[in-house]
Formats: structure tokens, sequence, C-alpha cells
């Protein structure tokens, strides 16, 4: 789930398995600042202390991980900026295993926060698609096999039309949005404003690998452009995106999940929307847990990765949260079994997920102030 945006202004709530914060919180990611919280006391040498959504260190979870032999105890974290501020204040003396989005990897590498991990340390690491641990264009990727995270589940944006109001022209673009003979009102977005300015530098032709550096005038054309979309709408939820879809209150906009438009069109019976990720490719994330550098349990951290990486757990991540998973022998297990989990695998292309090539991995601005800043006044707060 995604922060919610309403017309241009922001709302701060936090979903617990939240994928982006809203952009005035990943300053404290760039100054290495914040309100520094005091970093847990360890129970005991032997547990493994894990950082991370209050949604990856359920009871759950934390049952399997005892039957496997591994003593986790979970502090929970809102959101990727809260868990770098934490690491940063008690690094490796308070914490063995924190999780992120592999956007935010390279951040904690380059504060020496985290190692990156030879993953044939892992018994089990040969289960992964090879494209989540070989692919050095991926931000966590050091080289084939040497990771700075261990890839968990993931899934891709991208772009969403009603095809009984609006067809865009082939080959599909961002720049269907800003089509001329769109209604005004009629675009609706789903994410949140450090979102809509990466659409807008993909629709202006900025190299995905250049967009989260985007500033000064690269910056302010792309501010500019998003708002010429004004007035768009924010959908709070991917139900209000889908209703506004369905109804013909808006006719084409940005979706959180490609995997949406197969769920509405098996609802209505027929086909009411498509989804595609354009040629300039599209948002996306892959998430996992990351070793920190000079874990005092290096050991119990290496043995939750291979036991969340197991039948067990991955089993029960599918059937909790429904996102494809970067594990080949996973996804192949759900596939084999058929019925409505394999179906929501195809619907986003688990089975094929090279589509993963073509992100752009959701991660924080190289200046978080200054896209902030240029949001609020071009587009408006």
């Amino acid at each position: 789930m995604k922060p919610q945006s309403c017309n241009g202004s922001i709302n701060v709530a936090q979903p617990q398995l939240s994928r982006r914060g809203f952009l005035a919180g990943t300053a404290s990611i760039a100054l290495g600042m914040g309100a520094l919280r005091a970093a847990p006391a360890r129970a005991a040498e032997e547990d493994v202390v894990v950082l991370g959504w209050t949604s990856y260190i359920t009871p759950e979870i934390v049952a399997i991980m005892k039957k496997a032999g591994v003593n986790v105890r979970g502090v929970p974290a809102a959101t990727d900026q809260d868990m770098f501020t934490k690491v940063k204040a008690g690094g490796a003396g308070s914490y063995d295993i924190v999780f992120a989005n592999c956007g935010f990897s390279p951040t904690y590498y380059k504060a020496g926060l985290i190692e990156a991990l030879d993953i044939k340390e892992i018994p089990g690491w040969d289960q992964l698609w090879p494209v989540f641990r070989e692919d050095t264009s991926f931000p966590y990727v050091v080289e084939p096999n040497k990771l700075m995270l261990f890839p968990n589940m993931w899934d891709t944006e991208g772009l969403i039309w009603n095809v009984e109001q609006f067809k865009p022209s082939e080959p599909f673009s961002w720049n269907a949005l800003w089509d001329a003979k769109l209604p005004a009102g009629k675009v609706i977005m789903r994410d949140g404003p450090e979102d809509f300015l990466a659409i807008s530098g993909l629709s202006l032709g900025v190299p995905r690998n250049e967009i989260y550096s985007m500033t000064g005038d690269k910056l302010q054309a792309a501010a500019q452009h998003l708002a010429k979309l004004k007035p768009f709408q924010i959908a709070p939820s991917d139900e209000v995106l889908m209703d506004a879809l369905r109804t013909g209150k808006a006719f084409i906009g940005e979706t959180s999940s490609l995997a949406l438009a197969a769920r509405l069109n098996r609802a209505a019976g027929k086909e009411v929307v498509k989804a595609v990720i354009p040629e300039e490719g599209s948002l996306g994330w892959i998430d996992g847990p990351m070793v920190v550098k000079g874990a005092k349990n290096r050991k119990g951290a290496l043995k939750f990765i291979e036991v969340w990486n197991s039948p067990e757990i991955q089993t029960y991540l599918y059937a909790t949260y429904g996102f494809p998973q970067c594990s080949k022998t996973a996804t192949e297990r759900t596939l084999a079994q058929g019925g409505d989990g394999a179906q929501q695998l195809l619907d986003r292309g688990a089975d094929k997920p090279n589509a993963v090539q073509k992100l752009l991995f959701q991660g924080p601005p190289a200046n978080p102030s200054e896209w902030t800043q240029a949001y609020v006044e071009v587009v408006g707060g």
C-alpha cells in the first residue's frame, strides 16, 4: 500500500506494508538526521533482532522462525525512512536484519550500514529466479550473486485505461496521460507526489536510471509538465481507482499494480480496462531482508534469511499478501496448485518475471527537499 494524497495535498497516513513514504520523510535519509530513537536492548545474544514492517514480524512468522531454531525479536517500523534512521542510530549493536525496498539499499550500503552478501552462503539461494540475483542494473545487485538485499517479493505499476472511454495510441507511453483528446479531470493517479514526478520525468524521456537524480531545470521541467495534468484525481485506495475507471469517472491513469486490471475485468465479466508497462518503463519495487554490517548475530541473520526463503514462510507470505515472489520454486509451487492463487500470479506476470527489467525501482531522490519544493511550488499543495 502507498501513502495517500488528495487533490495535490499531502496525507501522511502510513499503512503497515508501506511501499513509499512521502518526500518529506526522505529528507532525513539524505541528511542522516532526524529523530534518532534509542536502540533496543538485546534480550539474549542468540536473538536475531529484526527491524521491519509489522507485516514481516507477525506472530505467525515469529512462530515459524522459532520452530526452525531462530529466535526473532522484531522491532516494528512504518517506512523505509524510519528504518534507515533507526539503523543509523543503533547499527550493528542493535540490529542484525533490516528490511527495505531495494531502491533504498544503495543508501544503506553507501552509508556503511549493510553488507553485500554472497548469497551462496544461504542454503536454497538457487531457488531464486536468476534475474533477481544476476541483473547488475538492479540497485541492490553489486555483481551476480553478490547482493545488498535478499530478494523477497515484487510488483510493478503501470498505465491503465477504460477501453470503452479511451484508447491510447501505440506504442503505449506515459504521454497518453497528456493526450489532448482527454477531457479535463479524467486522469487518475494512485500513489504519491514523488511517483507523479517520476512518471512525468519518464514521459519527457529522462532515462530510468536518471529519474531520482533529477535536479535543477530537469526537475522543474518534470514538475511543470505534471502541472499540465491538473486537475487530476488522486485515488486514496485501489478500490477507489478501480471504481473510477469502471464507472468512467476517470478514463486513464496510473495503477499501483497491473493485476488490478485483470481483477476488475473478471468481476465485470468482460474487458473494462487494460493495463500495460509503457515503453519508457514503469515504477515498481522489490523488497527483502538485508544483513546489518557487523551484526552481532550474523550467523543467526543468515539462518533467518534461509528460513525466510523456506516453503513455510513463502507460502504464508503469498497467502497473506498476494504479491509475486522472487523465489522461482515458490512461484512454481503456487502455479502448480492452480486456482485463484495461481491466476493472480499469472495476472501479474509472475511466471515470466523478466518484466522487472523494465522497472524504475522506487527509492529516495538524490535531493528530497528540492523534489518537495518543486512539487509544492509548481504543482500545488
